[in-house]
């Protein structure tokens, strides 16, 4: 019976094949009837990227106070020995704070690589040579408009708030005003919930603009640079999911990624990733991002210009800190520290004279920082500019003054960022780009400076002299002395 059944649909089938194949007869002398046009709805989800095969990854974790090894093993579901093992540890006991571990993470997702922003538009660059802040604040006259904070001992609007930020971390204003609005719609909307008012990013640790702008800019640059330097292979979200970055994600999506995959779990960080979610926000108050794309923002054959190390020929200085963030403590490791001699452990003003590495135009001087561009543009985001932090008010040179090689900037002390101990930080930035040791050699009067792989760790070389960063004051080990011709 089952056969017969078999046999019976075979030849309708064979039938029916051979009706559709013979050619379609039409009366004499008429045309083939009009085709009507049928719409078809194809519905479907999103394509998201396919889950990659579960991979372990090393993901960096920096030490703490009050961390153990032991806690940290349990934190990530390993054995205390593989994180011995893994950062070379002989002791489990001898950790220390700002120490950098290597700790393996299984990653079973993935995120998308879809452009979401090019690089120009993440960092201070020469896209934002025009862009006024306080104008384009005013123009969508929304609660930010109105809003004041004090911000170290100033009161400062919201406008100057995000101007601050973005020129002490060197990320794009616009960036930080879309995030601001995606989050809370503080930049457009003037009636807002309490809790928008309150966190106006969504996190709820601390409270004001001024803390939340600079949480964002400081994790803006860990996914920027994490991504060209390797250092980030996974986004931590809220919920604590691991995603592995897309490897055809240029650094400026993964800033963005990163940012939102510190505020939402996996399902929601989905959506805030999509078309529909923070990159529309931003298409709504400034267009397409690409026009202010600059490509590549880093020309591939960039070399750095003379340089000579920051203190007068003659003076003995000690290298107290190998590379590290230039600003925070996740953009990329394009600064150093020195200590002069004559201050040992102490916020007191040195008498000793920070100098011009060479020849440029000082474009900014406050709050202890100094920014001098080597092109003499007063824009801080383009070409070379060279920052001095910790620079004391008092003799401190002044906002549009020309300088040579040589020429005296200020006294190290304790103003600005974060300092325990008068010292000058020192680093480098290329179109508003931080520009770390191990992108581009950092060399100052011959000295090549060379990356570790821990932060403030690492040495410099010139010919057969080593010296090593240290916190400390060894003539042998960390002292140099600026010599006239190198």
């Amino acid at each position: 019976m089952f056969r017969n059944s078999i046999v019976k649909y075979l030849i309708v089938l064979i039938a029916a094949l051979v009706a559709c194949s013979a050619p379609t007869q039409f009366p004499n002398d008429s045309s083939p009837p009009a085709l009507t046009k049928i719409a078809v709805v194809v519905t479907s989800t999103p394509m998201w990227t396919p889950t990659p095969p579960a991979a372990t990854i090393l993901e960096r974790y920096t030490v703490r106070a009050g961390d153990t090894l032991g806690a940290i093993a349990a934190r990530y579901d390993v054995s205390i020995d593989e994180l011995m093992r893994l950062n070379g540890l002989t002791n489990p006991n001898t950790l220390h704070i700002g120490q950098v571990l290597k700790v393996p993470v299984i990653v079973t997702r993935g995120a998308p690589g879809e452009k979401l922003l090019p690089d120009s538009e993440v960092v201070y660059s020469p896209a934002y040579a025009s862009f006024d802040v306080n104008a384009v604040v005013n123009q969508f006259n929304g609660y930010l408009a109105t809003y004041r904070e004090r911000v170290e001992g100033e009161m400062l609007t919201g406008a100057q708030i995000v101007q601050l930020v973005a020129e002490r971390y060197s990320v794009g204003p616009r960036v930080l005003l879309a995030l601001l609005e995606h989050q809370s719609g503080w930049v457009t909307n003037t009636a807002l919930a309490p809790e928008r008012v309150t966190y106006p990013l969504g996190m709820t640790e601390r409270q004001g603009l001024f803390f939340h702008l600079s949480w964002a800019a400081n994790r803006l640059n860990e996914g920027y640079y994490g991504k060209i330097t390797g250092r980030l292979g996974a986004f931590r979200l809220k919920d604590r999911t691991r995603v592995r970055l897309a490897a055809n994600a240029n650094p400026g999506t993964i800033a963005i990624q990163n940012v939102l995959a510190q505020l939402y779990g996996w399902d929601a960080w989905q959506q805030h990733i999509s078309d529909a979610g923070f990159i529309a926000t931003y298409r709504r108050l400034f267009g397409d991002p690409q026009q202010f794309a600059i490509e590549p923002l880093i020309p591939p054959d960039l070399k750095q210009p003379p340089l000579r190390l920051p203190w007068s020929d003659g003076e003995l200085w000690y290298y107290t800190g190998g590379p590290h963030s230039g600003w925070g403590d996740l953009a990329a490791w394009s600064a150093v520290d020195f200590t002069p001699n004559d201050i040992a452990g102490s916020c007191w003003v040195s008498r000793r004279w920070a100098v011009a590495a060479a020849a440029g135009k000082v474009i900014r001087a406050e709050r202890g920082r100094v920014m001098l561009s080597l092109s003499h543009n007063d824009f801080q985001g383009q070409g070379w500019v060279l920052l001095y932090l910790h620079i004391a008010t008092t003799g401190r040179v002044g906002v549009g003054s020309i300088v040579n090689a040589g020429d005296r900037i200020g006294h190290p002390s304790c103003e600005g960022g974060e300092a325990e101990a008068s010292h000058l930080h020192f680093a480098r930035l290329y179109n508003g780009q931080w520009i770390g040791a191990e992108m581009l050699p950092f060399v100052l009067s011959g000295w090549t400076i060379l990356p570790a792989e821990q932060a403030y760790d690492g040495r410099m070389t010139r010919g057969g002299e080593l010296r090593e960063a240290c916190n400390c004051r060894d003539n042998a080990r960390n002292a140099l002395i600026a010599d006239a011709g190198k």
